[in-house]
């Protein structure tokens, strides 16, 4: 019998004390719990969760919506910013429907990594980190200062999966002023090295699995 590996998240929200609106960001968190869980549904081992003052974590069996679930978690509580910890191993106890009362290695590293993101300046850690999540790291880092308001929220509609077109829309703007953000925020470098980092997270967690 093979143990399961899984994906631990937790999230926190960067710079959460200097938020006046303190009912409104609750309110923007639990509405984002309430739309992620559905949609990635079959990716999700235990429902994503509000735990203790801003921080929420939920249970990935597989990572495959990774980078669009961290980017519709951004979008939902826009302009606040959000800082993740990935962690990938097994439970120690039995799977819950909800990520609340469960333990193992794959909760400890999510822990370890959340708490480097906030050491780093980073938005997102993975524990154990590898070349390519180090990397990822640093490079979204650097982006993510330099851009605007707008174009981060641009960014971060456009990696949830939204159109141009979508976008457009929902924010009251051209097609051609979203292109123009997102060429202005270097989304295709990003693009790339969010794809090898994906990749290294599916690796970790086919390497994680073993015996029972």
């Amino acid at each position: 019998m093979v143990a399961a590996a899984y994906l631990a998240l937790i999230g926190d929200v960067v710079g959460s004390r200097l938020v006046d609106d303190r009912p409104h960001l609750q309110s923007a968190l639990t509405s984002a719990m309430e739309s992620i869980n559905p949609r990635y549904a079959k990716a999700i081992a235990a429902g994503f969760t509000l735990t203790v003052g801003d921080e929420f974590q939920g249970l990935l069996a597989e990572p495959a919506p990774l980078v669009e679930l961290l980017a519709q978690l951004r979008a939902d509580v826009h302009p606040v910013e959000l800082r993740f910890g990935l962690g990938v191993g097994p439970l120690s106890t039995p799977l819950q429907p909800v990520a609340l009362g469960m333990d193992g290695p794959c909760f400890h590293r999510a822990r370890q990594a959340v708490e480097r993101a906030e050491a780093n300046g980073t938005p997102v850690e993975v524990e154990p980190a590898s070349a390519a999540s180090t990397i990822y790291s640093l490079l979204s880092a650097a982006l993510r200062r330099r851009w605007t308001v707008r174009q981060r929220q641009v960014h971060d509609l456009a990696a949830s999966g939204l159109a141009g077109k979508q976008i457009a829309a929902q924010l009251g703007i051209t097609a051609s002023a979203v292109s123009q953000h997102l060429q202005a925020a270097d989304r295709d470098s990003l693009a790339q090295a969010e794809a090898a980092w994906l990749a290294s997270v599916v690796d970790l967690l086919a390497s994680e699995e073993g015996p029972a």
